[in-house]
C-alpha cells in the first residue's frame, strides 16, 4: 500500500510540471467541452425518460418513493431524477477525458518521466495507437453495462455515491494500467504486473477517483490519474526487474567489448 499511497503524492508534484499540465489539460478540456453541449442538447429528454423509467410505470422504486410522500416527505421524485441524470453525464465527461488522456497522452507522459525519475527503466515495449484504442474500448463497454445494470441502486442512499466510485476506481485501473506499461514492459512482463498486483492497481484507481466528490479537485482526476498510474507502473517495473538482476540492455550495449 506504500507504494500506491507513493506513486499518489509523486503524481501530484509532477503535474505541477508546467509540460505535464499543457499536455495532459487539452485533451480534458475538449472531453469537457464537448460533453457540456452534449449535457445542453440532451437534458430535457434525459429527464423525462427517467421520470418514465423510474416512477410512471409502478415498481418497487416507485413505491417507495410514494411512501416517502405519504409521511410528508414530497419532491423527492424529481431530486432523484436530477441526480440520476447528472450520474450519467458527469461519468460520460469522466471516461471520455481518461480515455483520451490515456491514448493520446500517456505515451508524453512516460516519456516524460522516462528521461527522469525513472531513466534507468529500460523500455521493452511499444506504443501502439491500435491496442490502446482496443483497451480503452474494451474497458469502456465494460464500464457502461456494469454502470447501467446497477443504476437502480444510485437512487438508494448511500450506494448513489459508493457504487459510482466504485465504477470509476475500477475503470481507471482498468484503462490506465496497460497504457502505463505498455512501452516499458515487454508481453510477458505486463501480463505477469497486472495479474499479480491488479488489487494495487484498483487502489490506485479508488484513491484518485474519490477527488471525484471533491469540487473543483474533480476537475484533475484524470489529469492526476495518468501521472500516478505512470509513476505506480515505472517504480513497480524497475523494482522487479532488479529484484530479477535484469541488466539494462542499454548499459550492455554500451559496455566495450
Amino acid at each position: 500500500m506504500d507504494r500506491v499511497v507513493s506513486a499518489f503524492f509523486r503524481a501530484i508534484a509532477s503535474q505541477l510540471h508546467p509540460k505535464m499540465l499543457a499536455l495532459l489539460l487539452v485533451p480534458f478540456v475538449v472531453a469537457i467541452v464537448f460533453w457540456i453541449i452534449v449535457a445542453i442538447l440532451v437534458w430535457d429528454p434525459l429527464i423525462a425518460f427517467l421520470q418514465a423509467l423510474f416512477f410512471d410505470g409502478g415498481g418497487a422504486i416507485a413505491w417507495v418513493y410514494e411512501q416517502f410522500a405519504r409521511i410528508g416527505i414530497e419532491g423527492l421524485e424529481g431530486v432523484a431524477t436530477v441526480s440520476v441524470a447528472l450520474l450519467l453525464l458527469v461519468p460520460a465527461m469522466f471516461v471520455t477525458a481518461v480515455v483520451l488522456i490515456a491514448v493520446l497522452s500517456m505515451p508524453a507522459v512516460n516519456r516524460h518521466l522516462g528521461r527522469g525519475p525513472y531513466r534507468n527503466v529500460a523500455r521493452r515495449g511499444s506504443w501502439s495507437i491500435a491496442a490502446s484504442i482496443w483497451n480503452a474500448g474494451a474497458g469502456t463497454t465494460m464500464f457502461a453495462l456494469g454502470y447501467l445494470v446497477t443504476l437502480p441502486l444510485w437512487l438508494i442512499p448511500p450506494l448513489g455515491f459508493i457504487v459510482p466510485w466504485l465504477w470509476w476506481g475500477w475503470f481507471t485501473a482498468r484503462v490506465m494500467r496497460f497504457d502505463s506499461l505498455v512501452e516499458h514492459a515487454d508481453a510477458d512482463e505486463r501480463r505477469d504486473l497486472i495479474r499479480r498486483h491488479r488489487g494495487r492497481y484498483l487502489a490506485l484507481g479508488l484513491m484518485v477517483t474519490v477527488l471525484n466528490y471533491i469540487p473543483p479537485l474533480f476537475l484533475i482526476t484524470p489529469v492526476l490519474s495518468a501521472l500516478a498510474f505512470a509513476h505506480f507502473s515505472l517504480a513497480l517495473l524497475r523494482d522487479e526487474r532488479a529484484a530479477r538482476n535484469l541488466p539494462d540492455p542499454s548499459v550492455i550495449e554500451a559496455t566495450p567489448r
